[in-house]
């Protein structure tokens, strides 16, 4: 068959579109948000996260109470329409007193967390980024970090130094660090090869810029997924330390004094014990479900 012209015709806009592609670009934080959203018990998990902010900041005010305030012609009442959650021992409303120990529990959680990134993404970034004789030695010396129990020596620590707000955060920061800074070193490792270092490298930018200004902020998607592991593991162990007596002292209120407050009358008035219960397990759950989430949405090998 010949071919000749009038074979042939040309094609139209409109069928040229029908091939296009329609779908926006994004970048990868834009995906990642947009695959957290398809993500039902991450988005549970972040509302319930942020309905308890929310009552950790207004909770307290709620109520014409302070978290101080002693009555004690009202020992021990049961929850009803003048103290919602019902009074302790010393006729303190536990409304109040539950939101106060929500903000002293999510201050502990966030400090401590923030504290592990500081310090561990540093510690690691270097250690990492450097190598040779230099990551050896410090490799070293979070290995023996890591060999010491933790609560242990939370315990110690606290024992040495005493209870109270700035001291729980100091003793879990001592050595809650070395995961961070082992995280950290991890992605530097793989990280400190890549092309766009040795471009940093040949441009002359000095080792401290390279890993603040592009090693870090290529690590973040690990270590805002171990962050929201260990918030809710340093509101456990503040839990844990005011409930065996060397948390914040007081009148300051914390979830882990007001458990250990209703243990003690766990009998006589179960909800002194059953509130702040619930209030530490929903937001462990919480913190967890989002945590789980982040991970599945910030990894590019599930990036479709």
């Amino acid at each position: 068959m010949e071919l000749t012209r009038e074979l042939f015709a040309p094609q139209s806009a409109a069928e040229g579109q029908a091939e296009a592609i329609h779908r926006p670009s994004l970048t990868y934080w834009q995906d990642a948000w947009r695959r957290l959203k398809k993500n039902k018990m991450a988005m549970a998990g972040l509302v319930v996260l942020t309905i308890m902010s929310l009552m950790a900041i207004i909770g307290p005010h709620m109520t014409p109470y302070s978290y101080s305030d002693q009555d004690l012609q009202s020992t021990v009442q049961p929850p009803s329409a003048k103290h919602w959650l019902g009074t302790d021992d010393l006729g303190r409303d536990q409304f109040t007193r539950i939101w106060m120990g929500a903000r002293v529990s999510l201050f502990i959680g966030l400090m401590a967390a923030l504290l592990d990134l500081i310090i561990g993404a540093t510690y690691g970034g270097i250690s990492g980024y450097l190598g040779g004789r230099v990551d050896d030695i410090m490799m070293r010396i979070v290995e023996v970090l890591y060999a010491i129990p933790f609560m242990i020596l939370v315990i110690l620590l606290m024992v040495i130094i005493g209870g109270g707000l700035f001291s729980i955060i100091l003793a879990m920061s001592i050595t809650g660090w070395v995961g961070m800074a082992r995280l950290v070193r991890g992605q530097m490792l793989q990280l400190k090869e890549q092309e766009f270092v040795l471009a940093a490298k040949t441009l002359g930018a000095d080792p401290g810029r390279i890993i603040l200004r592009h090693l870090i902020p290529n690590t973040m998607g690990p270590i805002l997924v171990s962050m929201t592991m260990t918030i809710p593991a340093a509101i456990f162990t503040e839990a844990f330390l005011s409930f065996i007596g060397l948390g914040v002292r007081m009148p300051l209120a914390s979830w882990g004094t007001l458990a250990n407050d209703g243990y003690n009358l766990m009998r006589l008035a179960p909800w002194m014990l059953l509130y702040p219960a619930l209030a530490i397990g929903i937001t462990m759950l919480a913190f967890n479900m989002f945590g789980d989430g982040l991970r599945d949405a910030l990894d590019p090998r599930l990036r479709k």
